[in-house]
């Protein structure tokens, strides 16, 4: 009843909202702690030193109170967002062009917000990040979804797809994908670079796995290969690589749509935290960035080697590509659904992300998204055992 009276007020586009089946886990997680969860991507927190952050929060109270505890500019703090095109962009752009947001699901959710509608073909990789899924639904486009390769996308599908409809924008996630891990070559980059260009196909890059290859290569941006940097929007975020509490990311906007994106921001949020920016500024300028980022991506090789070696051991029929960085893998449980594989594991007090959440049409086959970096190596292992009892007393 509450229900259906709500519905007489709602507007149309809300029937498009998803829900985060990774929210929802992650809430049961924290109200009890007897839970294993593979399912969120969190970073390990134990990696970020708490030291230097102890200095930049107590420098920022004692020497920028008067910046950090006012509103700021709407497209962020200027030394900030300096900081971000001299260390973490590979291709020409000037500072008024990054505009810091509180992650980069909000820059998701205002490039929805200005460029898609119900008549907008969207081309989406299959399968897809989900917060991409929450923030372009509710503006109900046209979702189109592009297969993937070992090494990125079908280059034939893609090129028929581009011939075929008129593709507006191409949402991708081309490093360490969530969920798939897919990596994208050097040459399919340049490749679809072209395409874009050719076909005139706004991008939004997600590029928030870049920085955890486990060998430290730094693949180059899809968008650095491009000629039409007027129809190229890059988002980044400080979750994956510092920390996901401070709510910060960036999107990269072309001139021609800084107004609009600003108008946009400013009735979303007036500015992003103010103070988590200043701090966020001062704690980077005392990093060691390779140190860090060396010490992220020597723990999660490690992390990942253990839950492959675990699988491999305890469950050799599971099937996954062993991913080159990022946070995941993406796994698929023959003979069984999802369905019955989440009901057992939860009795069992454990927790992975089905496949379909990340799909925009189910399929029957049996996938999970698992996380590796966060559970100690004696808790996954814990964990994998009880995700092979559920799975014998399905199969057997």
């Amino acid at each position: 009843m509450e229900t259906n009276l709500a519905n007489q007020f709602l507007a149309k586009r809300t029937n498009g909202i998803r829900s985060s089946v990774i929210r929802e886990i992650l809430k049961i997680t924290v109200k009890d702690s007897e839970f294993l969860s593979f399912a969120g991507g969190l970073p390990n927190p134990n990696l970020l030193d708490e030291n230097l952050l102890l200095k930049a929060t107590e420098e920022t109270i004692r020497s920028y109170s008067r910046v950090a505890f006012q509103y700021g500019d709407s497209a962020g703090y200027e030394s900030l967002r300096k900081r971000i095109q001299l260390e973490f962009l590979d291709f020409p752009v000037h500072s008024h062009s990054i505009f810091i947001t509180h992650g980069s699901q909000q820059g998701l959710d205002l490039l929805g917000k200005l460029f898609l509608d119900e008549n907008t073909n969207l081309l989406l990789e299959e399968p897809v990040y989900l917060g991409a899924l929450q923030a372009f639904s509710p503006y109900r486009p046209n979702m189109i979804p592009l297969p993937m390769e070992s090494d990125g996308p079908n280059l034939l599908e893609l090129e028929k797809i581009l011939s075929e409809e008129k593709i507006r924008c191409f949402y991708t996630n081309p490093s360490y994908q969530n969920p798939s891990t897919i990596t994208w070559s050097l040459e399919k980059r340049k490749v679809v670079a072209s395409l874009l260009d050719q076909y005139e196909v706004i991008i939004f890059e997600d590029e928030a796995y870049k920085y955890l290859d486990f060998k430290g290569v730094v693949y180059p941006s899809l968008s650095s290969f491009r000629e039409r940097l007027d129809l190229t929007f890059v988002l980044g975020s400080f979750s994956k690589i510092i920390s996901p509490g401070f709510r910060l990311g960036w999107v990269v906007v072309p001139e021609l749509y800084q107004k609009i994106f600003t108008n946009a921001k400013q009735g979303n949020d007036l500015n992003t935290n103010q103070f988590s920016q200043v701090v966020m500024d001062l704690l980077l300028s005392y990093l060691d960035w390779k140190e860090h980022l060396s010490k992220i991506q020597s723990y999660y090789v490690k992390q990942k080697e253990h839950l492959v070696d675990l699988l491999k051991f305890h469950l050799p029929e599971v099937r996954f590509e062993e991913p080159k960085g990022g946070m995941f893998l993406w796994t698929e449980y023959p003979n069984v659904t999802e369905k019955d594989m989440m009901e057992g594991i939860m009795d069992k007090k454990v927790v992975m992300v089905p496949g379909n959440e990340f799909r925009l049409v189910g399929k029957d086959s049996a996938f999970f998204r698992m996380n590796y970096s966060f559970l100690p190596s004696f808790e996954m292992e814990e964990g994998v055992k009880r995700i092979v009892s559920v799975y014998r007393d399905i199969i057997t």
